[in-house]
């Protein structure tokens, strides 16, 4: 796997990285690019209507819906209503595991902390199984004394429920998986730079056509427009957490002018960048 396309942000703490993400945040769309992590994502849309690319597979999930993302999964969201809010759990399975392996652990959870098993997608017709995640995120929201047992205990409660339903699933990467990895590390690691077509396909090996449909049919819209919205992600960032003028942003995150990264941003964000920062800017 490429290690460029993985989620590295801080999770909790080296004792227990088990955290809870609510978003948006901060007044923003919700959106999330293509990445993958070594933990187990569970995603629970709390309004709205959210599209979910999981592997390649566009997902249209509403309110109510819960969903898991297996480790090593490529995946990437978007809020398709303005109301659009989700909570996201992101929980490593080998900290669930026990200093000495005994019967259970060699049966029912060492298959899924190697990756053989995985969870199934969606939960929301096991109405034991939400209950249990909807207890998981209330903690995590409240924070009580020993919430840190209590998330675990929970887990482990949801992988026997999973485990009683048959639920899990095997787990079998694929070719178009990795080859999507391959292309999405290349275009996050050169997007400053200026990036054609031949370039990202010569990259991966694969010819210019077969590219250019295959990531179509894999990420559900064209590379330039994947790669725009790329940049103007990176350039958000920026306006939001640095004084940069606004033409240094422009060239920092791959556009040719200031001018022309202006009209781009406009067109996707639907504001100037003067306004994005004005707006969203950290204190």
């Amino acid at each position: 796997m490429n290690d460029q396309m993985r989620e590295n942000r801080l999770r909790g703490n080296d004792v227990f990285p088990f955290v809870l993400y609510e978003m948006p945040s901060n007044g923003q769309p919700l959106s999330a690019a293509f990445h993958w992590q070594e933990d187990v994502e569970i995603l629970a849309v709390n309004s709205g209507e959210i599209e979910l690319t999981l592997e390649g597979t566009a997902i249209h999930l509403q309110a109510g819906m819960v969903v898991c993302i297996n480790p090593g999964q490529l995946h990437g969201f978007r809020g398709m209503t303005s109301d659009a809010q989700c909570d996201i759990f992101i929980f490593p399975l080998q900290h669930l595991l026990f200093m000495r392996e005994d019967h259970d652990q060699r049966r029912y959870l060492r298959s899924l902390a190697d990756g053989k098993l995985g969870f199934p997608l969606c939960l929301s017709e096991n109405p034991i199984a939400l209950q249990i995640v909807r207890q998981i995120i209330h903690i995590h929201r409240q924070l009580p004394p020993a919430y840190e047992m209590a998330t675990k205990a929970l887990l482990l409660q949801l992988i026997v429920q999973l485990t009683q339903t048959n639920a899990f699933v095997p787990l079998r990467p694929t070719r178009h998986s990795d080859l999507c990895k391959k292309i999405l590390a290349y275009i996050h690691q050169h997007y400053m730079e200026k990036l054609t077509v031949p370039d990202v396909a010569a990259a991966v090996g694969i010819s210019p056509t077969y590219f250019s449909t295959f990531f179509v049919q894999h990420f559900f819209q064209h590379f330039s427009e994947y790669l725009r919205c790329y940049r103007i992600e990176h350039a958000c960032a920026l306006l939001s957490g640095t004084s940069m003028t606004v033409t240094d942003v422009a060239l920092a995150t791959g556009f040719s002018s200031g001018s022309h990264f202006i009209r781009q941003f406009r067109a996707v964000k639907g504001m100037t960048p003067f306004a994005y920062r004005k707006t969203y800017e950290m204190p």
